[in-house]
């Protein structure tokens, strides 16, 4: 077992699902021009009209299927994938924010809505920095109010224990920094 991963606990189990992901991605990584189907997925009852892992062309108009469908049928690798990778293999951006894209191109993270608390926050600070407060559930999102805003661009912001939004204080007599919630 690799001491690098010791420390997380059922590291056999991690150390072999780490080497199946590497041998499939070694044989027959991810292509642009093959998605592969995936059930239930981005919601329950979703590719129906898909086997699991069935090879499908970029031309199918079945929309449940990944590029990495091969790889997992999880929906926190699928989202991952979609949110960080998937615009670069596709040619669509040079990163997954969508560097080298000019005009009304909606990088693939917009679209995704996941389910990974995690993936949330993280998705929620980008559509922070793009002025507005997303909700992750719905996808809704309303303008940001230009106070928190201007915290968000000062990083300024951050979550407390409770998972609430703050807005980060700066005191400048005592180098203290102080917080309060947003309404």
């Amino acid at each position: 077992m690799p001491a690098m991963i010791r420390h997380l606990g059922l590291s056999a189990v991690r150390a072999t699902a780490i080497q199946k992901y590497a041998r499939i991605w070694i044989e027959k990584p991810p292509r642009a021009d093959i998605r592969y189907g995936v059930k239930n997925y981005p919601r329950l009852g979703d590719g129906t009209d898909v086997r699991t892992a069935e090879e499908l062309s970029p031309d199918d108009p079945r929309s449940s299927a990944w590029e990495i469908g091969h790889m997992t049928q999880g929906r926190y690798a699928i989202d991952s994938w979609r949110i960080f990778c998937r615009d670069v293999l596709l040619g669509r951006a040079e990163d997954w924010r969508g560097k080298g894209r000019e005009g009304e191109f909606q990088p693939e993270w917009m679209r995704v809505l996941p389910e990974d608390k995690e993936l949330r926050a993280c998705l929620r600070w980008l559509w922070m920095q793009e002025g507005y407060a997303w909700d992750p559930k719905t996808g809704e999102k309303d303008i940001l109010p230009e106070e928190l805003r201007r915290a968000v661009n000062e990083g300024r912001v951050a979550y407390d224990e409770a998972g609430e939004l703050k807005i980060l204080e700066n005191d400048a007599s005592t180098g203290n920094g102080a917080s309060r919630g947003i309404q």
